[in-house]
């Protein structure tokens, strides 16, 4: 996507100095390159071995595909104990399969407040602006900072390739720091990044400006690091597997009716009350980090498994006579639970990490005596 998004910039600057109905009909019409290119490899693509072994009826269809794409004989044991288990899963979720009505039930582990979590957390994607700078980053540069058009443009076009570079640092961050860190810290990072960016085009001048452009920039990093990548993978985490698949879908529903909603109000926004959009958006950022710490557990490291039984009880498990912080009282009670549970899921990968190098270090031992 971000790929796309830079290319899309690129084409419309190159035909920015052509004139004529070029300058909009070629961006247009090389958007059917890639509709033609799946077109023609789309009747040359197999089936899922999944999907045949659903929908087919005779499972040997679905194996032949899965040794094509293992390069491994029909009957070698890995094909046959992934085919098993394949099987086993569409077994498990025919008889899971909940219905749309189950996206509103409880079924005693809190199906439907995950429900409203997954929905939430794609909406809020979207409150943050970043469809601001995504679709309207020429705009931004060319009213608020006063660039010609030629040179918002351009900026744009760096701002896309600094957005796919950017991203590659979440491949590190996403598991190793987790879900509400990031979502939290960049949260408030974009908050403050728009005040700055509000108070710099407010402001004006050369000095102003140049600040501005950097806000922008610096919006986008906090946006992929913290609200990219985890909003995706946050919703299948969240949602039992009896509504994964419907719950997953509306999730996404909502992140592009968001996306309407925020596309549709930023072109008036800007023009009317200009420089105070910019903290509208802050604010909103400022709440969406708010909710994340109040509703939102965190999932890195937890087994899907382990994430149902987090729901199972609604009432808090205190010790008698132990106070608890007014401030871990404002939280969801399963948050700190989640919390727990990754710190156990933390220490324990320690131990088996340190008992490893033991054992390893036992080994090598006795081969370096008897040499």
């Amino acid at each position: 996507m971000l790929f796309g998004l830079m290319l899309a910039y690129w084409i419309n600057y190159g035909f920015f100095f052509k004139n004529g109905s070029i300058q909009w009909r070629f961006p247009l019409l090389f958007q059917l390159v890639f509709a033609v290119f799946i077109l023609i490899l789309t009747p040359w693509l197999p089936d899922t071995p999944r999907w045949l072994m659903r929908h087919d009826g005779n499972p040997d269809n679905g194996l032949t595909v899965l040794s094509k794409l293992r390069n491994l004989p029909l009957d070698h044991p890995l094909i046959q104990k992934e085919g098993d288990e394949i099987l086993q899963a569409i077994k498990l979720e025919a008889e899971e399969e909940g219905t749309w009505m189950d996206l509103f039930r409880s079924n005693g582990i809190s199906a439907h407040k995950r429900f409203y979590l997954a929905l939430g957390i794609q909406f809020m994607q979207q409150l943050s602006g970043i469809n601001i700078v995504t679709y309207y980053a020429p705009t931004l540069f060319e009213s608020s900072l006063g660039m010609s058009s030629r040179m918002a443009l351009l900026m744009g076009c760096f701002l896309q390739l600094f957005y796919i570079l950017a991203s590659f640092v979440t491949w590190y961050t996403i598991d190793r720091i987790g879900r509400r860190p990031l979502l939290i810290s960049m949260a408030l990072g974009m908050c403050t990044v728009l005040v700055i960016e509000a108070a710099t085009v407010a402001t004006g001048g050369t000095g102003a400006s140049v600040v501005a452009v950097i806000m922008v920039f610096a919006f986008e990093a906090c946006f992929t690091w913290g609200w990219m990548g985890c909003v995706w993978v946050y919703p299948p985490e969240i949602l039992p597997l009896k509504i994964r698949a419907k719950g997953a879908a509306l999730a996404a529903a909502a992140d592009f009716l968001g996306n309407f909603l925020v596309v549709e109000i930023t072109p008036p926004a800007l023009q009317n009350i200009g420089y105070k959009t910019y903290i509208i958006f802050a604010v909103l950022n400022l709440a969406n980090a708010v909710i994340v710490w109040c509703l939102y557990p965190e999932t890195s490291g937890l087994p899907l498994e382990r994430i149902d039984e987090l729901f199972v009880t609604a009432t808090p498990s205190c010790a008698s006579g132990v106070k608890t912080p007014v401030w871990r009282r404002i939280q969801w009670v399963v948050v700190a639970r989640a919390a727990t549970e990754v710190d156990k899921g933390k220490g324990t990968n320690k131990q088996d990490f340190q008992s490893d190098s033991s054992e390893e270090n036992g080994v090598e031992k006795p081969s370096k005596l008897l040499h």
